[in-house]
C-alpha cells in the first residue's frame, strides 16, 4: 500500500512543496511539487515578510495542481539557518548485562542530560546516534548482545522558536494542518550520503542562493553544522554590480561560466538581453575577473571553516560532496573548489525520476525523511502492539 505526504521546504531562495508517495517499487515517487522564487532570509529573519502567505501559497497550489490533490496536511521543513546541532557522548551501566532498547534510549538520554537539552529552548525535532560502543568493542550504528557499559555519541537537532511560530501562522492561513517540523539538512544528509559514506563521516557542502551550509555526517547523526553567509547569488550579484545589468542576466552569465576553459571557451563572450531587448555581449576575461574573484571569496570561508572547524570530526577516508544550486551546476566548480580545500570533491544528487538535481536536495530530502519518520512511528506501534499482546496473554 502505497503512503502519500505533502512536504514544504524553505529554501533561501525559492519555496518547494512537494507531493510524494512511497510504497512499492519505488520509494520516493513525486507526484506533484510547486516552487516559487521569493526573496529568502538573513540573519534568521525573513527579508520580505509580506510577501511570505502569498509565496506559500503559491508553492503549495502548484503543487496540488500537477498532483491534482489537495493539501490537507504538510510536514515542514526547517532550514539549516533556523537549527542548532548539539552533539554530546555518554555512558551508561547494563546492570542486566544485555543491550536492548531500553539500553538505547537511556544512553541517548544521558546524553541529552548532559547538554541539558531541555534548558535549549525551541523544538527538538531529532536525537540521533552517531555511533555505539559497547564495552571496549567497535563503534556500530547496530549496538547488541551482551557487555557491561554502553558508550554513544548523540546529535540533537533543535528548530528556532520563531521560525516554528512565523511558519505555524502562514501555513494556518492556508487551513492545511501542520504534522510535524523535521530537519532539512538531516534529511539531505541521509538521502544525499551512503551508509558507507557516513561511517566514515563524511562532508557535505549545500551552497545555496544566500548562505552555505556545511555538515559532517557520520552514522545517522549531523556531528558538525555551520552557516556561512555567503552563496551562488552573491555571485550572481557581483557580476550585476560590476557589469551593470539585471540579476536574471547575470543569473544565466553565472550559469555559463566555464571555470577551467578549453581552447573553444577562452575566446568567448557571454550574450544576454537586457528587458528592453537589446543585446549586451561581454569577453570572458572581463566575466572571468569577477566570477573568479567572487568564488574565491566563497571558497575562501569554506576552506577556512573545514580547516578551522570541521576538521577534527574528519578522517583521511572523509568524503566531500557538494550540491545545492549555488555553484554545483556551474562547469568546473567542483574541481575548482577541490583545489581550494585540498580534498576530492563530488557533486552529489538524489535519484529520483522527478526534481533530480542538486537545486532539490534539500527538497527530496525532506520527503524521504519524512517516510522514514513515519516508517519509524509505524514500528514503534507496532512494537507496542506486540507487548500488550503479551501482557495481556493475546486476548482480545
Amino acid at each position: 500500500m502505497k503512503t502519500q505526504i505533502a512536504a514544504i521546504e524553505f529554501g533561501t531562495s525559492k519555496i518547494v512543496t512537494v507531493i510524494a508517495q512511497s510504497g512499492g517499487m519505488d520509494r520516493l515517487d513525486i507526484i506533484g511539487s510547486g516552487t516559487v522564487p521569493y526573496d529568502g532570509y538573513s540573519d534568521g529573519d525573513w527579508n520580505t515578510p509580506g510577501q511570505m502567505i502569498q509565496r506559500v501559497r503559491d508553492s503549495i497550489a502548484a503543487a496540488e495542481l500537477e498532483a491534482n490533490s489537495k493539501i490537507r496536511e504538510i510536514y515542514v521543513g526547517v532550514p539549516g539557518e533556523y537549527i542548532h546541532v548539539r552533539v554530546a557522548e555518554a555512558e551508561v551501566d547494563l546492570p542486566e548485562g544485555v543491550v536492548d532498547e531500553a539500553a538505547i534510549n537511556a544512553v541517548q538520554d544521558a546524553a541529552a542530560d548532559e547538554l541539558h537539552i531541555q534548558e535549549q529552548g525551541g523544538l527538538v525535532m531529532h536525537r540521533t546516534p552517531s555511533w555505539f560502543i559497547v564495552d571496549d568493542g567497535k563503534k556500530t550504528m547496530t549496538p547488541g548482545g551482551r557487555g557491561t557499559k554502553l558508550r554513544a555519541r548523540t546529535a540533537f537537532i533543535i528548530a528556532d522558536p520563531q521560525f516554528i511560530d512565523d511558519v505555524s501562522e502562514m501555513i494556518g492561513a492556508q487551513n492545511i494542518t501542520i504534522l510535524g517540523f523535521l530537519s532539512c539538512s538531516l534529511g539531505e544528509s541521509l538521502l544525499m550520503l551512503s551508509l558507507e559514506d557516513r561511517d566514515r563521516g563524511a562532508l557535505l557542502i549545500d551552497v545555496g542562493y544566500l548562505n552555505t551550509e556545511i555538515c559532517v555526517v557520520e552514522g545517522d547523526a549531523i556531528v558538525y553544522h555551520a552557516i556561512l553567509p555567503r552563496g551562488g547569488g552573491h555571485i550572481t550579484a557581483d557580476l550585476a554590480t560590476q557589469l551593470r545589468i539585471p540579476m536574471r542576466a547575470a543569473e544565466q552569465i553565472k550559469r555559463g561560466y566555464v571555470f577551467s576553459p578549453d581552447e573553444f571557451d577562452m575566446d568567448s563572450f557571454s550574450e544576454v538581453y537586457d528587458p528592453s531587448g537589446r543585446r549586451m555581449t561581454f569577453p570572458r576575461e572581463q566575466v572571468g575577473k569577477i566570477v573568479e574573484e567572487s568564488f574565491s571569496e566563497l571558497a575562501d570561508m569554506i576552506d577556512m571553516t573545514v580547516r578551522n572547524d570541521a576538521e577534527p570530526f574528519l578522517t583521511k577516508r572523509s568524503q566531500v560532496f557538494l550540491t545545492g544550486g549555488g555553484i554545483a551546476l556551474m562547469r568546473g566548480a567542483r574541481e575548482a573548489l577541490a583545489a581550494r580545500i585540498d580534498r576530492p570533491v563530488k557533486v552529489s544528487a538524489a535519484k529520483s525520476s522527478k526534481l533530480n538535481s542538486p537545486v532539490y536536495s534539500a527538497s527530496l530530502g525532506l520527503a524521504d525523511l519524512v517516510f522514514d519518520s513515519i516508517e519509524h512511528q509505524d514500528a514503534q506501534e507496532e512494537r507496542l502492539g506486540s507487548r500488550l499482546k503479551n501482557l495481556f496473554g493475546g486476548r482480545g
